[in-house]
């Protein structure tokens, strides 16, 4: 790797942590990580907020060594040879959901991106062992995301790019989903129609245009 692309690389991992950190989606607590080219490391980042990591405090470590909150990525990766990169996060309205037992149905376009289920994960507390990150690495099986009780969500795509919208998106759904219960019983769609509607409007291009969106958003 060039050390323009390294540099690219880092750039985006700080560019998505500050969004998700003004979005809402996080307070002083969420991280994200990214597989190594090799694919058997990941760069990760330090105990900080996500509003104050810098890029030359980004770093990468192996998939066995323990690191602070590093258990549940280097599952998922062990797990997911197809998983390029990862972001736990704790955005309201998908806590909300969780707390009450419901999780993501696809409903808008949006919610429509995660036709294959949000599993949703039951029990309490932090990711405190391996073991505990293996059983949420199963129980999110081949799914994009997976929602913790009142612990937020993991998300996991192809790029640093994509799990920050992924992200976003989710939150953005469970948003919705919490308002519209509330004026009825929301017109939820089946998987086929939801995954039609997926492969239309989730593709590259699209994860570009509102990653530049954001950007622009909060450019300083």
């Amino acid at each position: 790797m060039s050390d323009e692309s390294y540099n690219a690389i880092k750039n985006d991992f700080i560019t998505a942590l500050r969004i998700i950190y003004r979005e809402g989606l996080s307070d002083a607590f969420a991280h994200l990580s990214l597989r190594s080219n090799d694919g058997n490391e990941m760069m990760f980042m330090p105990r900080k907020s996500p509003a104050l990591v810098t890029s030359d405090e980004l770093f990468f470590v192996d998939f066995e060594k323990p690191v602070p909150q590093s258990s549940l990525h280097q599952a998922i990766y062990k797990a997911r040879p197809d998983v390029k990169a990862i972001f736990h996060f704790h955005s309201p309205a998908v806590i909300l959901l969780s707390v009450v037992g419901q999780t993501i149905r696809p409903m808008h376009n949006y919610s429509a991106i995660f036709y294959e289920g949000v599993p949703l994960y039951t029990g309490t507390g932090q990711v405190e062992s391996p073991a505990r990150a293996g059983e949420m690495t199963k129980l999110l099986g081949s799914a994009k995301a997976l929602m913790l009780r009142g612990h937020g969500a993991v998300v996991v795509g192809q790029s640093i790019r994509e799990v920050c919208m992924l992200a976003l998106f989710l939150e953005e759904s469970a948003r919705l989903q919490t308002e519209a219960m509330k004026l009825g019983t929301p017109m939820f769609m089946d998987r086929d129609e939801a995954e039609k509607i997926a492969k239309r409007t989730f593709k590259p291009a699209s994860v570009e245009r509102a990653w530049d969106h954001f950007v622009a958003k909060h450019a300083d």
